[in-house]
C-alpha cells in the first residue's frame, strides 16, 4: 500500500468528459456521450496516467470540488448509476 495515500485528503476525484461527444454518433440512435469519474492518489492527475494513457488529451478533466453542492450531486448520481443522468438515459 502506498503510504502517502492513507487519508481522505490524500485523494482527489476528477470528472472527465469526452471533448468530441457531438461527433460521437451512430446512424440509428442519439449521440453517444462519454463521461467518467476517476479517483487518484494525490491532488493532481498522476504523470504515469498522462504518459501511459494515449487518449487522455481527448477528454476535458475537471477536479471535483466536493464542497460544491452541484458537483457533489453529480458524483453521487454517477456512482449510483442514476437514470436519467444529466437528462439522458444511461447505457453501458
Amino acid at each position: 500500500m502506498d503510504q502517502r495515500c492513507n487519508e481522505r485528503e490524500d485523494y482527489s476525484l476528477w470528472f472527465c468528459d469526452y471533448k468530441y461527444n457531438d461527433e460521437n454518433t451512430i446512424s440509428f440512435g442519439p449521440p453517444f456521450k462519454v463521461k467518467g469519474l476517476w479517483l487518484f492518489c494525490g491532488q493532481e492527475i498522476p504523470q504515469f496516467g498522462i504518459d501511459e494513457c494515449n487518449d487522455m488529451e481527448l477528454y476535458e478533466w475537471k477536479k471535483v470540488d466536493i464542497t460544491d453542492k452541484e458537483q457533489k450531486e453529480r458524483v453521487n448520481q454517477m456512482i449510483e448509476d442514476h437514470e436519467p443522468f444529466e437528462g439522458e438515459l444511461v447505457t453501458s
